[in-house]
């Protein structure tokens, strides 16, 4: 979170990443830091107990909405 709010404060497009397990912690931590809008993606938890064929499906899934998040076109 600290490296997405710093990001964002110098007036870059910044996506947090976290797993379900740390989500609430990492929203009150981007308002703690002034940036409660800060976009924040959930990844299932856990990851490190699934096979890797079933992570990188995951990723695969996820990463439009990543780059969507950071408003990448093309």
């Amino acid at each position: 979170m600290h490296d997405a709010v710093v990001v964002a404060d110098r007036g870059r497009t910044a996506v947090a990443v976290v797993t379900e397990e740390f989500e609430e912690l990492a929203r009150t931590m981007a308002a703690n830091a002034g940036r409660p809008g800060l976009r924040i993606l959930v990844l299932p938890y856990p990851l490190d107990t699934r096979p890797e064929d079933e992570v990188r499906a995951i990723a695969r899934e996820l990463w439009p909405e990543v780059i969507a998040a950071l408003g990448v076109t093309g």
